[in-house]
């Protein structure tokens, strides 16, 4: 059951940096965790504070901190046994920081840590993506996928992505090459072989995508394991990433943003009084865009 409360600012470790937010973002592990449904993978103490992504100002410094100051503005995605961002100030390690540039408004950059960096992860540390490679995003119409969308296509891949709905013509002005609309097409009616899926749905999506790449092509989820029996019964590789704050992703993001290489798409702005409701929009998947907490 989430309810708002009074908390006490968090107390920070020697390794750590204190923020106050200006912006946190409202993510589906956010749900997941609070359910209960990820006790096995991520096991928390209720009460917890909810919130893995945000933008804001360091207020106060530990005592190993020597790269930031304090009133650096950051980017910030807290490790998932930490959590945080739904409140106005976050402890954080400082390996989960990273400075924001100056002209990127805090509620844009709150919309970035967890998208930009799980398609990064994936596609670029885990799968190691090369140009010409055919790839099958499933759930591309969704903030990763939209991210991972674009970082394909800067890579010089052949993408394709399942979505529906307005998600269809977003994703068709980041110029990929095929939507499939998942409500009217049955993936496992699809001819074509991939040399990579990114599965971003879990469930009877990936169970579909086995038959769907090609002999010694990789699949790669975030939601799940991939099954090491499909895996074996078609010869292809399998991984679930992890997602991690990484340093050249972000500098790379930078240098494209700064060239309007990437789009980014304006989120919907609550008040963090307004969490119940928010989170149950992204819970019912009657959302359009990111939701942002504005502090």
């Amino acid at each position: 059951m989430l309810h708002e409360a009074e908390i006490e600012i968090p107390f920070i470790e020697p390794n750590q940096v204190l923020v106050k937010l200006k912006a946190s973002a409202v993510n589906p592990v956010d749900y997941k965790i609070r359910s209960g449904f990820m006790q096995a993978q991520l096991p928390k103490n209720f009460p917890f504070t909810l919130g893995w992504e945000g933008a804001g100002v360091i207020t106060s410094l530990g005592t190993e901190i020597k790269n930031y100051k304090i009133g650096d503005e950051v980017i910030l995605m807290p490790n998932f046994l930490q959590g945080g961002t739904y409140a106005e100030y976050v402890a954080v390690n400082a390996d989960e920081i990273i400075r924001k540039p100056a002209d990127l408004e805090f509620e844009n950059a709150a919309t970035l840590p967890v998208a930009w960096s799980t398609a990064w992860t994936a596609l670029v540390k885990d799968i190691n993506i090369r140009p010409q490679q055919n790839i099958l995003i499933l759930g591309a119409g969704g903030a990763v996928g939209k991210m991972a969308v674009q970082i394909a296509k800067k890579y010089g891949l052949n993408v394709t992505g399942t979505a529906t709905g307005e998600d269809i013509i977003t994703l068709e002005t980041f110029r990929i090459d095929e939507v499939i609309d998942y409500k009217s097409t049955d993936i496992a009616s699809l001819k074509k072989k991939f040399d990579v899926v990114l599965d971003l749905v879990g469930g009877e999506f990936l169970k579909k995508a086995y038959a769907l790449v090609k002999k010694g092509g990789s699949i790669i989820s975030t939601t799940q394991f991939p099954d090491t029996e499909m895996l074996s019964k078609y010869s292809i590789h399998g991984k679930m990433t992890f997602t991690t704050m990484d340093k050249t992703a972000f500098d790379q993001l930078f240098i494209w943003l700064d060239k309007d290489e990437i789009q980014l798409k304006s989120p919907d702005i609550f008040e963090l009084h307004q969490a119940k409701e928010a989170l149950a929009l992204v819970e019912n998947r009657k959302i359009k865009n990111k939701i942002i907490f504005k502090f």
